[in-house]
């Protein structure tokens, strides 16, 4: 049986597809003929492009697709180790992923994608259905995870289906148009998942690979592959399609249309098919080989591989930034919508209500922007040398001016993109802010209702807690109120800076009771006025304090005393949403990861151990070892964001540490169990020079 693996990447199939090892075919197709090359904007910045050199290898990568800050790539370099001389006869392909940082660039470390869906085969291009629930993805023609052949000997690809388990991707199956004697694979799936488009070397076609697309029947089945035609395919190969997420243009690669040589990007609106594909010509396309171009929702970044000259490996990643976006590329559709803020008692509109627009995740996490965040840290009740770290969102008056301000209707107006989240903030004095969750679909305009209700009664007390001597600020100090006349109590703790700002529901007098480890209680009489934010300052003492101790001396200890940390503390972390099953980085742990990356940039001579745990459920072997890839994962990240790593231990504990009753075989609520699933960082040592942010 002959085996041919080329036809998975036809890149490498230099006899199959009739590429020349040099990249450039010959062959008059490939003209230089620059009639249909993409001319240079002359009203916004040119293309920016570097090479993704975290992700690069001595073999071949080329991108895939986005998901959820995170971008999912192909690779053959962990197969053929430090030397890409060899790379020819190990064309074992897998999928991985790699973290975003805020400007959309890849970040260390690349992990792999899926147990699952990687494999002794090769798998290939990704493409995810909204929210990322299922997955379509290339891979050689298989039975039982043996490679077929067809009726010719060579084994094919085809695509795959798998959907999103509750550890990693099940239920793989092939789509129903594959066939063990041509190729099927590149799949692309349009945005609202009716229409998915691939590369295939099916008969009757106009030679080589072309382009197809499928369109989602009622039923939920796909129809009968359908030729994209003579403007888009060629008697040679047409490759990698993505459309776009406005999908009305198909981004793809070609050796058949007049380039520059090799295979060149190029650009199609579906619309104008007539008008045939436009070259995307230098930066993007070279005298070699360019391809797999994705692009991101504002058509302004993306990724596209190459085998240009100057680069790491066989064929390295690209990322690139157009600031006003590429040209001929259509922006998003969006519908025009009235956020009308109303009185949510009277009904009656909010005339001057201030709301602010800000892009969301489907489960209200706003992404990429880690400037509408704080990390707040605080003391573990009832836990000794515990702390408690999470990421909370500001409040809507501490994101700045708003976007938007009510007319006299209560009534703002703006558009909404297709498919995207947002999260609308409305606010007013006197009424609590309101938020809602908003996802655009084709079908919604129109007006969207939020109603704002009046502030419970607010008695505000805010203030400082510091030292006595040098007015040094003391966090996590506990402030416990009792109000006098009820003996109702409210407790609140001083945050990094040694503030404090709460709401008192009683007015009147109220006994403070201050106390801090290492300090001495302190009493004090402070009374809540409705309407009047009450400010004080509280001065603690030293426990121990000598008369002889030198001002440098004193200086020093109550600086020690004073910090928010100490050795031996704990900080736990269990708010990351930790993808099922996976080590990968996704955005809530890299947020998290960045309030550390913060804390140890505060004190440049902490040292910190990094502790995974997961809960008991599934298997103990594989929730030690997932605990271990995390934690390792983890500390790879923090020393690429500059942490030194002899400052970083790493351990996996698995679920042989729960927090709460839920240990193996206890019957516990998917709530319950989810407490154990965090990260908690040990300090081993804080260090004494603090660096102040």
């Amino acid at each position: 049986m002959r085996i041919c693996l080329r036809l998975f990447f036809p890149l490498f199939a230099l006899a199959f597809v009739g590429i020349t090892p040099s990249g450039v075919a010959q062959q008059s197709a490939k003209s230089k003929s620059k009639d249909r090359f993409r001319e240079k904007s002359t009203n916004g910045r040119e293309p920016i492009v570097r090479q993704a050199a975290a992700i690069c290898g001595p073999g071949a990568e080329y991108p895939s697709a986005y998901l959820d800050q995170q971008l999912v790539f192909v690779s053959n370099s962990a197969r053929i180790g430090k030397s890409s001389a060899n790379y020819k006869n190990r064309l074992n392909f897998d999928l991985y992923v790699v973290p975003l940082d805020g400007n959309e660039e890849p970040m260390p470390p690349r992990l792999s994608f899926s147990d699952e869906l990687n494999s002794n085969l090769n798998e290939g291009q990704v493409t995810f259905a909204r929210k990322g629930k299922v997955v379509l993805f290339s891979r050689n023609n298989n039975y039982r995870g043996v490679q077929k052949a067809g009726a010719d000997g060579r084994v094919r690809m085809k695509i795959y289906q798998a959907r999103r388990g509750k550890y990693d991707w099940e239920d793989i199956q092939e789509l129903p148009f594959n066939s063990d004697d041509y190729s099927c694979m590149h799949p692309s799936l349009s945005v609202d998942g009716q229409h998915l488009y691939f590369a295939s070397d099916m008969p009757e076609g106009y030679g080589g690979f072309d382009l197809y697309v499928c369109r989602r029947q009622p039923d939920g089945s796909w129809s009968k592959p359908e030729n994209l035609g003579p403007k888009v395919n060629t008697e040679k190969n047409e490759l990698f399609p993505f459309i776009t997420f406005g999908a009305k243009t198909l981004l793809f690669a070609s050796d058949g249309h007049p380039g520059l040589g090799g295979l060149d990007i190029f650009s199609i609106n579906l619309d104008q098919l007539d008008e045939g594909p436009l070259n995307l010509n230098e930066p993007f396309n070279s005298k070699e080989d360019d391809f797999a171009m994705i692009i991101n929702e504002d058509g302004t970044r993306g990724f596209f591989s190459s085998r240009r000259e100057g680069g790491f490996g066989d064929a390295d990643i690209y990322s690139f930034w157009v600031e006003t976006g590429i040209e001929n590329i259509e922006k998003p559709q969006a519908n025009r919508v009235a956020i009308r803020v109303i009185d949510g008692r009277t009904n009656q509109p909010i005339p001057k209500a201030e709301v602010r627009i800000l892009q969301s995740s489907d489960d209200g996490f706003v992404s990429r922007r880690n400037d509408f965040y704080y990390t707040e840290l605080a003391p573990t009740p009832d836990a000794p040398n515990a702390l408690s770290l999470r990421i909370v969102r500001k409040d809507a008056e501490a994101l700045g001016a708003p976007d938007f301000v009510a007319n006299t209707e209560g009534k703002v107006y703006t558009d909404f993109t297709w498919y995207r989240s947002y999260l609308i903030l409305a606010s007013f004095d006197g009424y609590q802010t309101t938020e809602r969750l908003y996802t655009m679909e084709p079908d919604k305009s129109g007006e969207i209702v939020v109603a704002l209700f009046e502030e419970a009664i607010c008695h505000r007390m805010t203030g400082i807690v510091s030292t006595e001597r040098f007015n040094t600020r003391i966090p996590n100090a506990v402030l416990l109120f009792t109000h006098k006349e009820s003996n109702r109590q409210v407790v609140a703790h001083s945050d990094l800076n040694g503030e404090y700002n709460i709401c008192l529901p009683l007015e009147g007098e109220y006994l403070l009771h201050v106390k801090r480890d290492g300090f001495k209680p302190k009493f004090i009489t402070t009374e809540a006025i409705r309407g009047k934010s009450v400010d004080n300052i509280i001065r603690l003492d030293p426990v121990e304090m000598t008369a002889a101790a030198t001002t440098a001396d004193a200086a020093k200890v109550e600086a020690q005393l004073a910090r928010p940390l100490q050795d031996g503390y704990i900080i736990t972390m269990d708010m990351i949403k930790f993808e099922p099953g996976s080590a990968s980085l996704n955005r809530s742990f890299v947020q998290h990861l960045d309030a550390v990356v913060e804390l140890m940039q505060r004190y440049p001579e902490m040292e910190i151990e990094l502790m995974l745990h997961t809960d008991a459920r599934g298997d103990a072997k594989a929730n030690l070892a997932l605990s271990e890839e995390r934690a390792k994962n983890a500390r790879a990240y923090l020393t690429y964001r500059g942490i030194a790593a002899e400052r970083i231990q790493a351990t996996g504990k698995g679920d042989t540490q729960p927090r709460n009753h839920c240990a193996r075989g206890v019957s516990c609520t998917d709530a319950e169990h989810e407490m154990n699933n965090r990260l908690e960082v040990r300090v081993r040592k804080v260090g004494n020079i603090v660096k102040i942010p």
